[in-house]
Protein backbone atom coordinates (compact mmCIF):
# COMPACT_ATOMS: atom_id res chain seq x y z
CA UNK A 1 0.00 0.00 0.00
CA UNK A 2 1.97 2.82 -1.54
CA UNK A 3 -0.79 5.51 -0.99
CA UNK A 4 -0.79 7.86 1.78
CA UNK A 5 -4.79 8.75 2.06
CA UNK A 6 -7.45 6.49 3.08
CA UNK A 7 -11.28 6.71 2.88
CA UNK A 8 -13.02 4.57 5.08
CA UNK A 9 -16.97 4.29 4.63
CA UNK A 10 -18.97 3.00 7.69
CA UNK A 11 -22.56 1.86 7.84
CA UNK A 12 -24.53 3.99 9.96
CA UNK A 13 -28.41 3.06 11.64
CA UNK A 14 -30.46 5.79 11.12
CA UNK A 15 -31.14 7.98 14.01
CA UNK A 16 -27.98 7.14 15.60
CA UNK A 17 -26.66 9.27 17.86
CA UNK A 18 -22.99 10.78 18.67
CA UNK A 19 -21.82 13.29 21.14
CA UNK A 20 -20.79 16.58 19.53
CA UNK A 21 -17.21 17.05 21.12
CA UNK A 22 -16.13 13.16 19.53
CA UNK A 23 -12.42 14.21 17.99
CA UNK A 24 -11.27 12.15 21.49
CA UNK A 25 -12.89 9.18 20.76
CA UNK A 26 -11.51 8.89 16.97
CA UNK A 27 -7.89 9.44 18.40
CA UNK A 28 -9.04 6.64 20.38
CA UNK A 29 -9.70 4.52 17.55
CA UNK A 30 -6.47 5.51 15.62
CA UNK A 31 -4.55 3.38 18.25
CA UNK A 32 -6.83 0.84 19.17
CA UNK A 33 -6.43 -0.08 15.34
CA UNK A 34 -2.46 0.11 15.12
CA UNK A 35 -2.70 -1.95 18.72
CA UNK A 36 -4.72 -4.64 16.73
CA UNK A 37 -2.02 -4.78 14.48
CA UNK A 38 0.91 -3.94 16.34
CA UNK A 39 1.02 -3.32 20.00
CA UNK A 40 5.23 -2.77 19.89
CA UNK A 41 4.13 -0.05 17.43
CA UNK A 42 1.21 1.63 18.60
CA UNK A 43 2.69 2.30 22.10
CA UNK A 44 5.97 3.90 20.71
CA UNK A 45 3.79 6.15 18.93
CA UNK A 46 1.41 7.59 21.39
CA UNK A 47 4.14 7.92 23.77
CA UNK A 48 6.19 9.58 21.23
CA UNK A 49 6.88 13.62 22.58
CA UNK A 50 7.72 15.17 18.85
CA UNK A 51 5.47 15.04 15.82
CA UNK A 52 3.35 11.99 14.76
CA UNK A 53 3.04 12.23 11.27
CA UNK A 54 -0.96 11.38 10.21
CA UNK A 55 -3.69 13.67 10.38
CA UNK A 56 -7.50 12.68 10.06
CA UNK A 57 -10.73 14.30 9.27
CA UNK A 58 -14.26 15.01 10.80
CA UNK A 59 -16.63 12.72 10.08
CA UNK A 60 -17.88 13.39 6.57
CA UNK A 61 -21.97 13.28 7.75
CA UNK A 62 -23.99 13.91 4.40
CA UNK A 63 -27.74 14.05 6.72
CA UNK A 64 -27.82 15.14 10.62
CA UNK A 65 -28.87 17.32 13.10
CA UNK A 66 -27.98 18.93 16.34
CA UNK A 67 -29.78 17.65 19.20
CA UNK A 68 -28.35 19.48 22.48
CA UNK A 69 -24.67 17.95 23.17
CA UNK A 70 -25.57 15.31 20.24
CA UNK A 71 -25.23 15.01 16.84
CA UNK A 72 -28.09 12.89 15.13
CA UNK A 73 -27.78 11.00 11.98
CA UNK A 74 -29.85 11.02 9.03
CA UNK A 75 -28.04 8.82 6.33
CA UNK A 76 -26.94 5.17 6.17
CA UNK A 77 -23.30 6.62 5.57
CA UNK A 78 -20.12 7.80 7.37
CA UNK A 79 -17.39 8.34 5.75
CA UNK A 80 -13.96 9.41 7.62
CA UNK A 81 -10.21 10.17 6.06
CA UNK A 82 -6.95 9.11 7.47
CA UNK A 83 -3.69 10.40 6.07
CA UNK A 84 0.14 10.09 6.72
CA UNK A 85 3.16 10.40 4.57
CA UNK A 86 4.38 7.17 6.61
CA UNK A 87 3.63 4.17 4.87
CA UNK A 88 4.73 2.06 7.94
CA UNK A 89 1.28 4.26 9.77
CA UNK A 90 -1.08 3.64 6.62
CA UNK A 91 -0.19 -0.54 6.28
CA UNK A 92 -0.39 -1.01 10.50
CA UNK A 93 -3.78 1.24 10.45
CA UNK A 94 -6.05 -0.45 7.27
CA UNK A 95 -4.49 -3.91 8.94
CA UNK A 96 -5.60 -2.81 12.61
CA UNK A 97 -9.27 -1.88 10.93
CA UNK A 98 -9.44 -4.55 9.62
CA UNK A 99 -9.51 -6.53 12.24
CA UNK A 100 -11.51 -5.01 14.38
CA UNK A 101 -14.19 -4.08 11.40
CA UNK A 102 -15.85 -1.18 12.92
CA UNK A 103 -15.63 2.30 14.20
CA UNK A 104 -17.06 3.44 18.01
CA UNK A 105 -17.79 6.67 18.92
CA UNK A 106 -19.34 7.06 22.67
CA UNK A 107 -21.98 4.23 22.78
CA UNK A 108 -22.64 4.07 18.94
CA UNK A 109 -20.93 1.69 16.49
CA UNK A 110 -20.37 2.34 12.80
CA UNK A 111 -19.48 -1.07 11.25
CA UNK A 112 -17.28 -1.00 8.34
CA UNK A 113 -18.24 -1.40 4.97
CA UNK A 114 -15.26 -0.09 2.88
CA UNK A 115 -11.48 0.92 3.29
CA UNK A 116 -10.26 2.44 -0.30
CA UNK A 117 -7.05 3.81 -0.85
CA UNK A 118 -7.64 6.82 -2.79
CA UNK A 119 -5.03 7.57 -6.04
CA UNK A 120 -2.53 9.86 -5.34
CA UNK A 121 -3.44 13.69 -6.66
CA UNK A 122 -1.19 15.58 -8.93
CA UNK A 123 0.67 18.48 -7.11
CA UNK A 124 1.24 21.34 -8.48
CA UNK A 125 3.44 24.67 -7.29
CA UNK A 126 -0.31 26.23 -6.86
CA UNK A 127 -3.14 24.06 -4.77
CA UNK A 128 -6.70 24.90 -3.19
CA UNK A 129 -7.60 23.79 -0.50
CA UNK A 130 -10.51 22.68 1.84
CA UNK A 131 -10.07 22.00 4.97
CA UNK A 132 -11.73 18.52 6.64
CA UNK A 133 -10.57 19.34 10.26
CA UNK A 134 -10.08 22.84 11.23
CA UNK A 135 -6.47 23.98 11.43
CA UNK A 136 -4.73 25.11 14.90
CA UNK A 137 -2.30 27.38 15.13
CA UNK A 138 -0.43 28.51 18.59
CA UNK A 139 2.22 31.12 19.97
CA UNK A 140 3.17 31.94 23.11
CA UNK A 141 1.77 35.22 25.02
CA UNK A 142 2.30 36.82 28.26
CA UNK A 143 -0.91 37.45 30.26
CA UNK A 144 -0.74 38.76 33.32
CA UNK A 145 3.18 38.22 33.48
CA UNK A 146 2.81 34.86 32.44
CA UNK A 147 3.91 32.99 29.33
CA UNK A 148 0.78 31.17 28.21
CA UNK A 149 -0.38 29.22 24.44
CA UNK A 150 -2.41 31.39 22.73
CA UNK A 151 -4.83 30.29 19.80
CA UNK A 152 -4.74 32.26 17.02
CA UNK A 153 -8.23 33.37 15.49
CA UNK A 154 -9.46 34.31 12.00
CA UNK A 155 -8.90 37.57 13.02
CA UNK A 156 -5.63 37.90 14.29
CA UNK A 157 -2.91 39.04 12.01
CA UNK A 158 -2.71 36.59 9.22
CA UNK A 159 1.05 36.94 8.38
CA UNK A 160 2.14 35.59 11.98
CA UNK A 161 -0.46 32.63 11.28
CA UNK A 162 1.08 31.67 8.24
CA UNK A 163 4.74 31.81 8.99
CA UNK A 164 3.75 29.89 11.92
CA UNK A 165 1.90 27.34 9.85
CA UNK A 166 5.33 27.39 7.56
CA UNK A 167 7.74 27.07 10.05
CA UNK A 168 5.46 24.03 11.70
CA UNK A 169 5.35 22.43 8.10
CA UNK A 170 9.38 22.80 7.32
CA UNK A 171 9.91 21.60 11.32
CA UNK A 172 7.91 18.16 10.15
CA UNK A 173 9.20 17.88 6.99
CA UNK A 174 13.06 18.23 7.89
CA UNK A 175 11.93 15.54 11.14
CA UNK A 176 10.46 13.05 9.06
CA UNK A 177 12.72 13.13 6.28
CA UNK A 178 15.66 13.87 8.55
CA UNK A 179 16.81 16.65 5.67
CA UNK A 180 16.52 20.41 4.40
CA UNK A 181 13.99 21.41 2.17
CA UNK A 182 13.27 25.03 0.79
CA UNK A 183 10.67 26.60 2.75
CA UNK A 184 9.01 29.05 0.13
CA UNK A 185 5.57 28.37 0.74
CA UNK A 186 3.03 31.12 0.75
CA UNK A 187 -0.69 30.40 1.95
CA UNK A 188 -3.94 33.14 1.70
CA UNK A 189 -6.80 32.35 3.20
CA UNK A 190 -10.25 32.91 1.38
CA UNK A 191 -10.84 36.43 2.48
CA UNK A 192 -14.68 35.85 1.99
CA UNK A 193 -14.64 32.80 4.24
CA UNK A 194 -12.45 33.80 6.50
CA UNK A 195 -14.95 36.05 9.07
CA UNK A 196 -17.44 33.43 9.74
CA UNK A 197 -14.04 30.31 9.98
CA UNK A 198 -13.94 30.29 13.62
CA UNK A 199 -14.37 26.58 15.13
CA UNK A 200 -14.02 26.28 18.93
CA UNK A 201 -13.45 22.24 19.17
CA UNK A 202 -13.95 20.72 22.91
CA UNK A 203 -10.98 18.08 23.43
CA UNK A 204 -12.25 15.66 25.65
CA UNK A 205 -8.80 14.35 27.93
CA UNK A 206 -9.90 12.24 30.86
CA UNK A 207 -11.76 14.79 32.81
CA UNK A 208 -10.41 17.65 31.27
CA UNK A 209 -12.48 19.79 28.71
CA UNK A 210 -9.45 21.46 26.78
CA UNK A 211 -11.13 24.11 24.56
CA UNK A 212 -9.08 24.49 21.01
CA UNK A 213 -10.06 27.77 19.02
CA UNK A 214 -9.32 27.02 15.39
CA UNK A 215 -9.68 28.17 11.81
CA UNK A 216 -11.95 25.69 9.24
CA UNK A 217 -11.28 27.95 5.91
CA UNK A 218 -10.41 27.18 2.26
CA UNK A 219 -7.30 28.52 1.43
CA UNK A 220 -4.47 28.50 -1.55
CA UNK A 221 -0.87 27.63 -0.98
CA UNK A 222 1.69 28.22 -3.54
CA UNK A 223 5.63 27.35 -3.52
CA UNK A 224 7.27 23.78 -3.50
CA UNK A 225 5.75 21.18 -4.66
CA UNK A 226 6.98 18.70 -2.30
CA UNK A 227 6.44 20.97 0.79
CA UNK A 228 2.59 21.36 -0.47
CA UNK A 229 2.16 17.31 -0.59
CA UNK A 230 3.95 16.92 3.28
CA UNK A 231 1.30 19.04 3.89
CA UNK A 232 -1.60 17.23 2.26
CA UNK A 233 -0.39 14.37 3.72
CA UNK A 234 0.29 15.36 7.43
CA UNK A 235 -1.92 18.15 7.95
CA UNK A 236 -1.41 21.74 7.53
CA UNK A 237 -0.88 23.70 11.82
CA UNK A 238 -0.58 22.12 14.58
CA UNK A 239 -2.58 18.64 16.49
CA UNK A 240 -2.40 16.88 13.37
CA UNK A 241 -2.57 13.24 15.36
CA UNK A 242 -5.65 14.88 17.15
CA UNK A 243 -7.52 15.35 14.15
CA UNK A 244 -6.91 18.49 12.78
CA UNK A 245 -5.68 20.54 9.85
CA UNK A 246 -6.21 17.62 7.35
CA UNK A 247 -7.34 19.08 4.03
CA UNK A 248 -8.48 18.34 0.51
CA UNK A 249 -7.73 19.48 -2.82
CA UNK A 250 -10.45 21.53 -4.76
Amino acid sequence: MNNMRLKLTFYSELNSKIPINYNHFLTSAVYNYLAKADKKYSSKLHNLNSYKFFTFSWLQIENKNIENDFIKILSNKILWYVSSPSKEFINTFANGLMKTGYLQVGKTVFELQQIEVLSEIEMKSEMKFICLSPIVVTTKKYYNSKLEKYYYKPEDDQKEIVEKIKNNLVKKYKSFYNSYIDDDIDITFDQNYLPKSKVLVHYIKGNLDIKIPSIMCPFVVKGNKELIKFGYECGFGELNSAGFGMVKSL
